[in-house]
């Protein structure tokens, strides 16, 4: 199964849209970007409200914190997601999705909502060795 696909399924299953294009950045729940300090450092920015960020809570000297900060997001119920480009890439959000794809992968297999074929649901079963639960009952007669 092509990584594109689980990450589509992955999105689809949380609800969740990512956009990396900036004029989005006024429409979405989370904001992940980077800033520039007064004395010329690079900080990144992990917030719900880009016009007052928290020191404290929403800024992070390194970007290998926001693929964790991005999870984290999720679980507190974000749903969409303005992600410069360039973190993105440097961050591997692609890895971080397809971390919480092998995390759901059953309850994506088991949700009839999505759109997901017979011969998809095969490959992840015997790709993730999940079992079969029709295949492995007994009959007890």
């Amino acid at each position: 199964m092509l990584e594109s696909r689980m990450i589509e399924l992955i999105k689809n299953h949380l609800e969740i849209s990512i956009s990396q294009d900036v004029s989005d950045f006024d429409n979405v729940d989370c904001h992940i970007y980077s800033e520039s300090t007064a004395d010329g450092y690079e900080v990144y920015m992990c917030t719900n409200n880009p016009s007052q960020p928290s020191i404290c809570e929403d800024v992070y000297y390194y970007d290998h914190d926001l693929a964790e900060a991005f999870k984290n997001q999720i679980d507190y119920n974000d749903k969409t997601f303005y992600i410069c480009d360039i973190i993105y890439e440097d961050c591997y959000f692609e890895d971080t999705l397809l971390e919480l794809f092998s995390e759901h992968v059953e309850d994506i297999i088991e949700n009839d909502e999505l759109d997901i074929t017979l011969e998809e649901i095969n490959y992840l079963k015997k790709e993730y060795e999940l079992e079969d639960e029709e295949a492995n009952s007994t009959k007890v007669v």
